[in-house]
């Protein structure tokens, strides 16, 4: 009778010396021990500690709905910038594919600069035509009036079709040249990734 009282008077010792201590900081920043946490401690911040003291379990604070999707909000930030960089090293491992050399960048802009210089000649001749046109018609017209004689609404009306072509072509030709700007523009920008991507800058 006695081993057995003693059986179980051991065994609720090692029970007891096998309970967990809790840890936690209140507000006020003191430290407190305890063999239970307190119900308005569950989702605060706390440590876990076995007979020797040390931590075998950290619990952190429960966060808000509004941690809870800040944290969201900037896992997604991250994971799309990572994403992005990942598309840029692709990108500029392509880049450096097509063009190993720098000389390979300017032919590649100059090509496409020669094309936009092509259709800008095309367009100044057909403002110099239109011009000429324009003129012949203008000097017919005025030949009309100063004879007496009334100018044909056809004059009249290929007269203003013709200044609207005109028009339209120095439209266009403003186009051309700003398109040769940006070829400017992108020639030196990819002059730079060139030399960033190669460390030869």
């Amino acid at each position: 009778m006695k081993t057995g009282l003693l059986i179980i008077l051991l065994s609720l010792a090692a029970v007891a010396s096998a309970q967990s201590v809790y840890k936690w900081v209140d507000e006020k920043g003191e430290v407190h021990y305890s063999q239970t946490l307190p119900p308005e401690r569950a989702g605060e911040a706390h440590a876990r500690l076995n007979d020797d003291g040390l931590v075998t379990e950290r619990v952190d604070r429960v966060k808000t709905a509004e941690e809870l999707a800040a944290l969201k909000a900037e896992q997604s930030e991250k994971r799309e910038q990572a994403e992005q960089r990942r598309i840029q090293a692709q990108q500029d491992r392509l880049f450096l594919a097509a063009f190993p050399t720098e000389d390979d960048v300017r032919q590649s802009i100059q090509s496409r600069r020669e094309t936009v210089i092509a259709e800008r000649e095309s367009v100044e001749s057909l403002i110099e035509q239109n011009r000429d046109r324009f003129a012949a018609r203008v000097e017919r017209a005025a030949a009309l009036e100063r004879r007496g004689e009334p100018v044909p609404e056809s004059v009249v009306e290929r007269v203003a079709a013709d200044r609207a072509a005109i028009r339209q072509l120095a439209e266009r030709l403003e186009q051309i040249e700003s398109r040769l700007a940006a070829l400017d523009e992108e020639l030196a920008v990819e002059l730079r990734r060139h030399r960033r991507l190669t460390d030869s800058g």
